[in-house]
Parts: structure tokens; C-alpha cells; sequence
């Protein structure tokens, strides 16, 4: 007689797509993508770490091709998974800014947010000159994880920059003629961000700095001096 199957791979909750405001169904964690998470984690290999975040999200999530979401709306949606796999709270350690004394300060997943711009269609069309037009996206996973600087996390700040802003563009519209970046190669694609201005750059360079985040305030008293801080996260490594 064989052992009990059971039936956890039901989604059994609801969550909103930050980006797209779609509404898709989720089951928690089970031990076999709990347990390829941890190894990733132990790892510290920044590639098999958002492998097995994105793998692990496409075996729990309903009806959703995770490699094609933003990253925030990724690490919105692992937060939400992790909170019904492992617990709604985790701990994080913080520096009192009056005596510099470490603190446990519990936050709870369930409160962590994303603000995505209204404007979101308007804000992605940059003109660059009268003729020439950048269309900018946000990035994927899949993006970053092509991305050179995950095999080299020591590489430049200004190369790491570069990269992260081609990771965003989607494509440069010139007249009548539309091209698709991703099917340019790196070369075409690196003349074309050398030929710009300081003030072309600076336009793209904008929605990249206001790319929405995974944001969380949590004011705590330090437990040694009784000093209130307000600690400030951004980021999914800022919770984990």
C-alpha cells in the first residue's frame, strides 16, 4: 500500500500584480521548492539564487509567466508567497542611529507595498531628438540575469549603470521604423548609448532612478538606549 498523496499543490490564496493589476491565484511553498530556495540561498551564487526564485514562483503561482514580470512585481510576489509558506513576519537587524546598538526588528510581510506610476504609458516614451524616440521598459529577471554583472559584482559603478539602463530600453523609433533592441546586437547597441548627450542619457537615466521598489517604513524604539528610529527598506534584500 502505497503512501498518501496530498493535495497541496492547490492554489489556495489571491494576490494583485503590482505592474499589471492582474489578479492571480498562489499556494505556498512546499518542501521541495523550500528546500531548493535554501541551497540557492547558502550558495550566495546570485544566478541560482533568482533561478530558484523565479522557478520556485512559476511552480506556485496560477496561470502567470513569471520571467516576463518586472522585478519588482517578482520580488513583490515572493514576499507574498514566502509570508503563507514560512510566516507573515521576519526579523531584520538595524543599527540604532543614536548608539549604534543592533536590533531585531520584526516586520510584517503583509504591509510591504509597491507604488507604480499612473503615467506609466507616457513616462516610457523618451524623445531623444525631433526624429528619434526611446521606447524604456522594466526590467526582468530574465534581463538581469543576462546581465554581466552577476558574474563580476566587483565590475565598475558607471558599467554596471550602462547595463542596467540597456536592460530597460525595449526600442528606438526612428520615423516610420521601429526597432526592437533585444534583436540588435551588442555592438548596434552599444554605439547607439555612446552617441548620446550627457542630457539624452539623463532622460533615460530618470525612469531608471524612479523604477518603482519594494518600499517598507517600521519605526521601533532601540532597546538599549530607547532612542525611535525609523528604519527605511528598499529592495527584496533589504527583507531577507
Amino acid at each position: 500500500m502505497g503512501l498518501p498523496q496530498l493535495k497541496n499543490d492547490v492554489p489556495k490564496y489571491e494576490m494583485t500584480v503590482p505592474s499589471t493589476k492582474q489578479v492571480v491565484k498562489f499556494r505556498p511553498f512546499l518542501v521541495k521548492e523550500q528546500k531548493v530556495l535554501l541551497i540557492a540561498f547558502e550558495s550566495k551564487d546570485p544566478k541560482q539564487i533568482l533561478t530558484a526564485m523565479l522557478n520556485c514562483l512559476g511552480s506556485c503561482v496560477q496561470d502567470i509567466n513569471v520571467n516576463s514580470l518586472a522585478t519588482f512585481d517578482v520580488d513583490y510576489m515572493f514576499t507574498q508567497v514566502r509570508s503563507k509558506s514560512v510566516g507573515e513576519t521576519t526579523q531584520v537587524l538595524h543599527a540604532c542611529k543614536e548608539c549604534n546598538e543592533e536590533n531585531e526588528v520584526k516586520l510584517n510581510l503583509q504591509n510591504v507595498t509597491i507604488e507604480t506610476s499612473e503615467n506609466w504609458e507616457k513616462e516610457k516614451l523618451i524623445p531623444i531628438t525631433e526624429e528619434i524616440m526611446v521606447e524604456l521598459k522594466y526590467p526582468t529577471y530574465l534581463d538581469i540575469l543576462k546581465n554581466k554583472t552577476l558574474d563580476n559584482m566587483e565590475r565598475p559603478v558607471t558599467e554596471v549603470l550602462f547595463e542596467s539602463i540597456i536592460s530597460c530600453l525595449h526600442s528606438v523609433r526612428t520615423g516610420d521604423e521601429n526597432i526592437i533592441v533585444k534583436d540588435e546586437p551588442e555592438e548596434e547597441i552599444e554605439r547607439f548609448m555612446n552617441s548620446l548627450t550627457n542630457q539624452q542619457l539623463e532622460k533615460i537615466t530618470g525612469f531608471v532612478e524612479k523604477m518603482p521598489a519594494l518600499t517598507h517604513s517600521e519605526e521601533y524604539e532601540c532597546k538599549k538606549c530607547k532612542h525611535k528610529n525609523v528604519l527605511e527598506l528598499s529592495g527584496l534584500n533589504d527583507f531577507f
